[in-house]
C-alpha cells in the first residue's frame, strides 16, 4: 500500500513533504512503528501538525489495521499417547 504524501507549507508556498510527523500520527492515532511498517512515510524532523495531514490520515488509518496476533499452536506433546 503506497499512501499519499502529506502537505507542508512554508508562507504561501505549499508543497508535498517527505512523510507525516509524529504529531499528526499522534493526533490520527497511528503508531509510528505500525505506520512504517505498513508503508505511510514519516518524516522525524518534522515537528508542525496541519489539520489537512491529520484528516488523510485518519482516512488512510481506516485501511491500516493491527496484524492480528498469530495464535499459539497447540503443544503436540500433551497429546501423544505414551508407549508402553
Amino acid at each position: 500500500m503506497q499512501a499519499a504524501k502529506p502537505t507542508v507549507r512554508n508562507g504561501y508556498i505549499v508543497r508535498t513533504g517527505r512523510g507525516y510527523s509524529f504529531e499528526e500520527l499522534k493526533e490520527a492515532g497511528i503508531d509510528p512503528r505500525i505506520a512504517r511498517r505498513r508503508g505511510v512515510p514519516v518524516d522525524v524532523w518534522r515537528q508542525t501538525k496541519h489539520p489537512e495531514n491529520v484528516e488523510q490520515l485518519k482516512s488512510i488509518s481506516k485501511t491500516i489495521e493491527p496484524r492480528k496476533a498469530a495464535t499459539k499452536k497447540e503443544d503436540k506433546t500433551a497429546k501423544k499417547p505414551k508407549k508402553e
